[in-house]
């Protein structure tokens, strides 16, 4: 994989809303799995398929405290994208493209295979 396509991995993690809204919680300090679903006020098993995909991004890792799972940003630099891409939108104007459809190419029935943008 290139640096290029892994960057586009990486920014469509980060681009879906739910992950977006865990980071900007993150951003201001650790977080257990509990706190993350009451601020949101979305399921638990919602959130924590989230917090996997970012953790398979290596954007977050955890740590298990007694019954809790404790989640953070791996990198200090990862809270600073957030803050700057947040100011960014504030000052540009609202993004008019349209939406990407991906669908899924290889085993349609099963849910496997790479997703691809539909074009």
């Amino acid at each position: 994989m290139t640096l290029v396509e892994d960057q586009a991995r990486f920014l469509r993690c980060i681009g879906e809303p739910t992950r977006l809204q865990i980071l900007k919680l993150l951003a201001k300090g650790e977080r257990c799995v509990g706190e993350l679903t009451s601020v949101l006020n979305k399921e638990q098993s919602l959130i924590s398929h989230h917090l996997r995909a970012l953790k398979e991004c290596n954007i977050v890792k955890e740590r298990q405290k007694a019954q809790k799972v404790y989640y953070k940003l791996t990198d200090t630099r990862l809270a600073s994208l957030i803050t700057d891409c947040e100011a960014l939108m504030k000052e540009l104007l609202p993004c008019k493209c349209q939406e990407v459809n991906y669908e899924r190419k290889g085993n349609q029935e099963g849910g496997e295979g790479e997703i691809c943008p539909d074009s």
